[in-house]
Parts: structure tokens; sequence; C-alpha cells
């Protein structure tokens, strides 16, 4: 396998791990071959394999066994995405921005299969959602988990679990970095997402799709939303 330009040694030892692990094919439970067989293996010193295994443990792929060695988890999508996409929130100052952005992209990039794919009682849970909603924007609460779980629901039948779990890691972003401009157009978004449940209710999938594109019209809540009938 071959260095990429300025790859960092252990970086390149992760990859040949990985590789080996497919060659192998290897499953969860399985362990992968000895500190020492691997040195041997790799070519490399104990403290860069070291580095390549715990890049691993820190993304979920393996777990050190005492007194039995180290071994293959489970994959778990949720866990490598929450990893990847917080640390890329925390390179540059404007990653969270961009990580808005690409779940604006996939919400409208799936909002097709999933106006097909809900069912009545999909719809009456998302009802249910958007009055907690109300709840709490009229007591001046924030409803961020809400709003999540609104969201989460919309595409709840699509069964696409990289989608769910990209989505979920990115909605922990935002929730951990909050910034006061989220907090401006409240209203603005309540409006937002009564156009959407109304839409859903009334079966009416171009008034659905012109919601949530009124939804993600520029940027976070920055436009004031028309209302369901001027749609």
């Amino acid at each position: 396998m071959v260095k990429r330009r300025g790859e960092k040694l252990y970086s390149l030892v992760f990859r040949q791990i990985r590789a080996y692990i497919l060659q192998n094919n290897l499953q969860p439970g399985d362990l992968l071959p000895t500190e020492q067989a691997l040195v041997d293996m790799l070519g490399v010193s104990r403290n860069v394999l070291r580095e390549a295994i715990k890049s691993m443990e820190l993304l979920g792929m393996v777990s050190a066994q005492p007194g039995r060695g180290t071994m293959l988890k489970a994959f778990n999508l949720d866990f490598v995405f929450q990893n990847v996409i917080f640390a890329a929130a925390g390179e540059e100052d404007n990653a969270v921005a961009e990580m808005l952005d690409i779940r604006k992209r996939l919400e409208l990039a799936y909002m097709r299969q999933a106006f097909e794919t809900l069912e009545g009682e999909d719809v009456a849970r998302i009802r249910e959602i958007m009055e907690a909603i109300k709840q709490q924007w009229e007591e001046q609460r924030i409803f961020t988990e809400h709003d999540r779980e609104f969201h989460m629901a919309i595409f709840s039948r699509i069964g696409n679990q990289s989608l769910t779990s990209m989505m979920n890691a990115i909605w922990d972003v935002d929730e951990n970095f909050k910034t006061e401009e989220k907090f401006k157009h409240l209203d603005d978004t309540i409006i937002k997402h009564e156009n959407i449940v109304r839409a859903l209710e009334a079966g009416n999938e171009e008034a659905f799709y012109a919601a949530m594109m009124a939804h993600f019209a520029s940027g976070k809540y920055s436009k004031k939303a028309k209302s369901f009938e001027e749609i």
C-alpha cells in the first residue's frame, strides 16, 4: 500500500490494518494478529502501530481485551459519523455552517422518497411533535430536541441507516455549537414547520416540496416563510 503525500505513518498503518481485516474477512469478535505479528508484517515500530490501533479504538472499530488481544467490534455507523463530523467541526471556523448545509442538501435530496414512504400514523406523530414545538414556543422555550425529532420523523420510513446516522451526527454538532443567530427567527420557524405538517396532512406532494424548500430557502431561518395558503 502506497503512502499518500503528507500522510502520517500511523495513518498508513491504519489503512493497512483495515485492508487486512477486509482481505481476511474478519468478523466482530475476531482478534487481530498479536502486536509482534503486526509489527513484523507491516515493518513498523511498536509506537507507530499503537497509534494506529488507538485511532481504530477511538472510531469504535476495535477494543483492547486484556489477556486476549485486540478484538474487532461490530460496525457502528452512528459512532463513526459522530467522530468524523465532530472532528471536522473542530477544525475550521465555518465547519458548522458547512455541516448544516450538508443536512439541508440531504433532506431536500430525500424529501420525495420521504413523502412516498410516510404512512398515516407517521403524519399523526409529526403533528404531535409539531404541537409540542408550539407549546414550547408559547412558553418561550427553545425546542431544539423536538425540532430534531420532527425532521427525523419525516425521514423515518426511508430505512436508510447511513442517512439517519449522518443526520443525527449533524444535529449533535448543531446542538453543541449554539449561536445567537439560531434563535432570531423562531416565529418564522414555527410557520415553516406548520406548512410542512399541513402539506403532509393534506397529502399534497407539491405543497410538501414547496414547504421543505421554503424551510431551507436561505441558510438558517433567515427569510420569512409564506403561510400555508400562499404556497
